[in-house]
């Protein structure tokens, strides 16, 4: 049921949201916006862009892997992202644990180790789209104001991050003392933590904060891919919004996207294009959704063709079996922490449920 529940959710979110972003639109009026648009020269643009796209996403990775001392081949990388792109579309999940796979294998890195490289690469992208935001103060207005909130919470989170990095406590560089079997449960729960902790700082320790800067600059040509991409999506639909403003706004609503509460950011992005856009466009609410539901369709689709594309180039590299690999091991990691817990909880005197 818990499983059911956690799948029907992002579909739920996603269904209320739409709801929210097309009350108050005609939907012919919608469908009429949709036909009117240069469809064919905009998918042409986005089949060629999905290519581009794909490869600043696999640069950048790259040298963030070469940083950090592995030696991967760029045309295999560049053909194992291509591949994810299908399982992302299906299962976020899925498609993480298959570069993590790749890493693992290939790289030979410790599985935990390879998850902390995604995380870095995924954190990185998100305080690159928040940094490009944070422009948007400078051009005033309710709406910029309206970030006010999450930016300061952002650059406050950086800020400690940053102290983090240079003065890190010294439980983060040292891992925890041995388990004894006569711990209470919450202190084998705090151990467990401190390891998990520990075993995910040391990549990001050892980036440092230069490294960090190096892996934001790395991954503005990702960026300008999508910008340049949308923003042609936006002039085809007569949204007729200022470069500048574009570079600022359409971060956020990338990062709105992003969240992984909706199914391919479906309703989170029109709500949030429709709230920055709408006042550039003469023809009102419909254009902007109008726009939002095709790019979000047309990423949708060009992913899968992407991925299918390359997913017997990735078959032929073990893409399913690194991925099913990374995921047994994942799980045996889980169930021996559980199994550790379980049996402290039994010695003494108390009952756990595993995860």
């Amino acid at each position: 049921m818990r499983s059911l529940l956690r799948r029907a959710l992002p579909l739920l979110i996603a269904a209320a949201a739409l709801f929210l972003a097309l009350r108050g639109i005609n939907l012919s009026e919608l469908a009429t916006m949709t036909k009117d648009a240069p469809l064919l020269p905009l998918l042409a643009f986005s089949g060629l862009m999905v290519l581009v796209n794909c490869a600043a996403d696999t640069l950048a990775m790259f040298y963030v892997f070469k940083w950090f001392g592995l030696s991967l081949r760029f045309t295999e990388l560049y053909v194992i992202r291509a591949a994810t792109y299908t399982l992302a579309v299906i299962n976020y999940h899925a498609g993480q644990l298959g570069i993590i796979g790749y890493i693992h294998r290939v790289g030979k890195v410790p599985l935990s180790r390879a998850s902390a490289y995604i995380l870095f690469i995924v954190g990185v992208w998100v305080a690159l789209l928040l940094l490009f935001a944070a422009g948007s103060l400078a051009l005033g207005g309710a709406k910029a104001a309206a970030l006010l909130p999450v930016l300061v919470m952002f650059f406050a989170g950086l800020l400690v991050y940053a102290l983090l990095l240079t003065w890190p406590p010294r439980f983060l560089l040292s891992g925890p003392p041995p388990v004894t079997s006569h711990e209470s449960l919450p202190m084998r729960l705090w151990r467990r933590l401190w390891r998990v902790s520990h075993k995910l700082w040391e990549p990001l320790y050892q980036a440092g904060i230069r490294g960090h800067a190096r892996a934001l600059l790395i991954r503005v040509p990702h960026l300008l891919v999508l910008l340049g991409w949308h923003f042609v999506a936006l002039r085809c639909f007569h949204i007729n919004v200022p470069v500048h403003i574009a570079a600022l706004y359409l971060p956020v609503v990338f990062a709105v996207a992003s969240l992984p509460i909706s199914v391919q950011g479906l309703g989170t992005s029109q709500i949030a294009a429709k709230y920055f856009f709408s006042e550039f466009s003469p023809r009102g609410d419909a254009a902007v959704v109008a726009y939002s539901l095709t790019m979000t369709a047309i990423s949708t689709v060009s992913n899968l063709a992407m991925g299918l594309l390359f997913l017997r180039a990735g078959a032929k590299l073990g893409l399913k079996e690194m991925t099913e690999e990374a995921q047994h091991e994942l799980d045996e990691e889980a169930a021996a922490a559980a199994s550790e817990d379980a049996a402290a909880a039994s010695a003494t005197g108390l009952s756990v449920e595993s995860p």
